[in-house]
C-alpha cells in the first residue's frame, strides 16, 4: 500500500466529529438529507440540491487513481457525519442558487459543528471562494492549512500543477502555480499570465501591482478556453472573484 493511501487512511481513524465549529450569521433551517452525490453535494428530502460553498471535493469517477480514492472517502465521511446527528440544519449563502438551479450552503449540526470542517482538516477537500459566498473562508482554510500541515490526502500527493504542463486532461478544478509572465488590465477585472499557458482572470480585483516573475499559485477551475491580447494568445483560463483563490508566493 502506497505512503498516500496509509495518509488518507491513517486521517480517517482520527475522531469524525468537526474540532472546530465555523461562526456563521445565516439563518438555519431544519432539514432532513435523502441522498448524498459526493462530499460536497446532496439532496434533501424535499428532493431540493444542496452544493456545499467554501469546499471543493475531488470527482467520483475522473482525475487519476489518488483523486478518485480521496473523492470516496470524502462521501463516505458526509454519510457517516451525517448518519452520527440527530438533527441536521441547513444555513443558505448570501447567493442561494447556482447555475445548475442547486442551493448554495452549509449544513450544521445542534452544536453548529460543519462537516465541511472535518473534510478540510482531513485532506478530502479544498477551500475555495466564490464571492459573495464568503462567510466561512477564513475557518475553511484554517482547517484546510491543517491537513497540509500534516500532509494528510491530497496534500500526501503532488496536488499542484505547473502553469506549463497543463493539457486538457488537466482541465476542471485544479492547484495550479507558475511564473507570472505576462499582465493585463481592464476595466473591471485583470489579468495575470502564469508560465504563458494559463491566463488568471481576476473579476471585480482592483488594479494589482506588478507581479512580473514572482510564482503565483491559483486554486479554481480551468478551462481549456483560449485568451487573446494583442498578438498574445493562451490555451487555458480560469476565473476567480475573490483574492483568498490567489497565493503569491
Amino acid at each position: 500500500m502506497s505512503a498516500f493511501f496509509v495518509s488518507v487512511i491513517s486521517s480517517l481513524i482520527s475522531p469524525l466529529q468537526a474540532s472546530e465549529r465555523c461562526e456563521s450569521t445565516l439563518t438555519k433551517e431544519k432539514v432532513s438529507v435523502r441522498y448524498v452525490y459526493d462530499g460536497d453535494t446532496l439532496q434533501l428530502s424535499d428532493r431540493r440540491k444542496v452544493r456545499l460553498v467554501g469546499l471543493n471535493t475531488p470527482e467520483l469517477k475522473e482525475g487519476p487513481a489518488w483523486s478518485r480514492f480521496v473523492a470516496k472517502q470524502a462521501k463516505s465521511t458526509l454519510q457517516q457525519w451525517l448518519s452520527l446527528q440527530q438533527n441536521v440544519y441547513l444555513q443558505v449563502e448570501q447567493d442561494a442558487r447556482d447555475d445548475y438551479g442547486r442551493i448554495l450552503g452549509y449544513l450544521v449540526n445542534a452544536k453548529g459543528e460543519d462537516p465541511a470542517v472535518a473534510l478540510l482538516e482531513k485532506g478530502l477537500a479544498y477551500a475555495v471562494v466564490i464571492a459573495p459566498n464568503i462567510e466561512k473562508q477564513r475557518c475553511y482554510f484554517a482547517a484546510e492549512k491543517r491537513a497540509r500541515l500534516a500532509d494528510v490526502g491530497v496534500w500526501a500527493q503532488a496536488a499542484v500543477i505547473r502553469a506549463k504542463n497543463l493539457n486538457k486532461k488537466l482541465t476542471g478544478f485544479s492547484l495550479v502555480q507558475g511564473k507570472v509572465t505576462r499582465q493585463f488590465h481592464f476595466k473591471t477585472s485583470e489579468a495575470v499570465v502564469l508560465d504563458d499557458n494559463l491566463v488568471v482572470m481576476l473579476k471585480g480585483v482592483s488594479r494589482l501591482p506588478s507581479l512580473a516573475g514572482k510564482e503565483v499559485r491559483v486554486r479554481g477551475w480551468v478551462q481549456a478556453r483560449k485568451f487573446t491580447r494583442d498578438a498574445f494568445s493562451t490555451r487555458f483560463t480560469v476565473y476567480l472573484n475573490h483574492m483568498a483563490n490567489v497565493e503569491i508566493l
